[in-house]
């Protein structure tokens, strides 16, 4: 065939158009194209899901949601964490060391955390608002939140900015999460924080409030240590609340009503009947009326008639038995107000000699009023560093028993040396350094004394205020007493008290009021305090958002 019939011969067939063979290859492999660009697509939706999943699971999206906000700030969901599981560590735990010696911290209608619960913090703590122990938690760390923005703020709108020692403290705090996860078994910090503060909660999220809380507490301290009172402070005080300022000796017996329990034949508890603690509560109040009126018909001194009368009341192996012990000797009205007898001890027709019994859920109390006063005693503040003597210990190792309770003279003298070290070293200061916030922050660095109504003496730098002359042990009430001692003595005095055995590192801050004082000027700091902070937190209001339910 030549090249030009060959030509015409093409252009005839496409002239013709695609056989249905050609057709059917075309559309065979359009199908096939489809199929690979839509499993194509299908494998990158995939693979986007399974990227977005796992980015899911790992919380990092939860954790920058909005859990809340307080004066126009977003709190994210890992911040909102630690402070609704402080809150909650912090209620649960004070339960549970309660609990353990038998005493509940929770009265009606509240409910106390039943840890077996399957319903965990969703079951209820107000039977009367129905309120929820996550509900009650959630509450109170938005109050918490709050007052931390309102200080913060504050404090940055004065331009006061974090110590160094403050910010020390919270290096301190994130560096111990390491030694925690440690003791507590988990494999490194991250795991260790999960368990305690929630899912979403981190290192940094962490480090931030604690730097906030930080901050808050410094600024609420400067502000406390501002306010000052006068003598006419105190007068108004208490010509406004006589019953609180007031001192009160008086004697009193606790008359137990409480049914025994018995064992049967297995040794099984058996609870006693009702008919049997309605007897036994019989019981005790015929000896409570018998003790009052007994103490009522003495003639002379009702005071020995009554320590004589007590004994056929509890025997004479009870501790009220004892006068010395049975005696409440200046007692603050301030210090009785949750006692069933607080209202009839106070009241100011009270004269010495009344006496009345009171009846508690079981048993009776029987009170003798012996006298009331303005306890005007001049009142010192002290600071003191405590070295306890090391006493020695057993070794597990040996069969005897080598555990001391009182320490050897090597021991007391190994005290004595580091309570003159620390001596030398606050002297070794010069003078204009030589101050009482200078020998706190040795006492908060060495002190081995940690009684304190609040927590740690130490955290107050070991001050002591409105000592009333006798209330301390006689090594330590005679130094802070010597009629030559000024503001800035510094001294060493031992201490051969049972359990505090060692040495006291003394530094004499001063003379102060009255004793009656120190209640008027507490409770004039807190009203202070309080107001102080609501005034604050009024406008700072944090509010739940959305991403509230991704806490707990």
């Amino acid at each position: 065939m030549s090249a030009s019939r060959e030509k015409k011969q093409r252009q005839d067939l496409l002239s013709q158009g695609p056989t249905q063979r050609q057709l059917k290859e075309q559309r065979e492999a359009k199908a096939r194209k489809q199929k690979i660009i839509l499993y194509s697509v299908i494998g990158v939706i995939v693979a986007v899901a399974v990227i977005a999943l796992l980015v899911w699971n790992s919380g990092i999206f939860q954790r920058r949601v909005t859990a809340a906000t307080v004066g126009g700030k977003d709190v994210s969901v890992s911040e909102m964490q630690i402070y609704y599981n402080s809150v909650r560590q912090s209620v649960l735990s004070t339960q549970q060391m309660y609990a353990a010696y038998g005493i509940t911290t929770v009265t009606e209608p509240y409910q106390a955390y039943d840890f077996d619960s399957e319903l965990g913090d969703k079951q209820v703590y107000n039977s009367e608002t129905g309120q929820t122990y996550e509900e009650y938690f959630e509450e109170t760390a938005l109050e918490s939140l709050s007052q931390v923005y309102a200080l913060t703020s504050a404090a940055e709108a004065e331009g006061y900015q974090l110590s160094d020692e403050g910010k020390a403290n919270v290096d301190e705090a994130v560096a111990s999460l390491a030694s925690q996860a440690t003791q507590y078994g988990y494999p490194n910090t991250a795991s260790f924080l999960i368990a305690y503060y929630g899912r979403y909660a981190t290192e940094s999220a962490y480090r931030d409030v604690a730097a906030q809380q930080e901050l808050a507490s410094e600024y609420q301290t400067l502000h406390q240590d501002s306010l000052t009172y006068t003598e006419a402070d105190y007068d108004a005080y208490a010509k406004e609340n006589p019953t609180d300022v007031y001192s009160y000796d008086y004697r009193y017996v606790y008359i137990s009503g409480a049914a025994a329990s018995t064992t049967d034949e297995d040794g099984n508890t058996v609870e006693a009947t009702e008919e049997e603690k309605e007897a036994a509560m019989a019981e005790a109040k015929e000896k409570a009326d018998a003790l009052v009126a007994g103490v009522q018909a003495a003639e002379g001194d009702k005071s020995e008639a009554f320590n004589t009368l007590v004994v056929d009341a509890v025997g004479e192996s009870s501790s009220y038995a004892d006068p010395e012990y049975n005696l409440q000797d200046g007692i603050l009205g301030v210090n009785i107000t949750s006692s069933l007898y607080h209202d009839w001890v106070t009241d100011a027709s009270r004269t010495a000699g009344d006496i009345s019994s009171f009846e508690s859920s079981s048993g009776y109390w029987v009170v003798l009023f012996e006298d009331s006063y303005l306890n005007n005693a001049e009142t010192v503040d002290v600071r003191h560093i405590l070295i306890k003597a090391e006493l020695t210990q057993d070794d597990p190792d040996t069969e005897e028993d080598e555990s001391a309770d009182e320490p050897t003279d090597e021991q007391m003298l190994s005290a004595h040396d580091e309570a003159e070290r620390i001596l030398n070293e606050f002297n070794a200061l010069s003078e204009d350094q030589r101050t009482a916030e200078a020998f706190g922050e040795l006492a908060e660095e060495y002190s081995d004394d940690s009684r304190n109504s609040d927590g740690d003496l130490n955290a107050a730098g070991g001050l002591y205020t409105y000592v009333e002359e006798g209330t301390m042990v006689e090594s330590f009430n005679d130094w802070i007493f010597d009629p030559s001692r000024t503001a800035g003595d510094t001294g060493l005095v031992e201490n051969d008290n049972a359990g505090q055995y060692g040495w006291h590192v003394m530094y004499f801050q001063g003379l102060n009021g009255p004793k009656w004082h120190e209640v008027a000027a507490e409770a004039l700091l807190s009203a202070d305090m309080e107001s102080w902070l609501e005034e604050l937190t009024e406008s700072c209001q944090a509010v739940a958002a959305d991403g509230m339910s991704l806490v707990h």
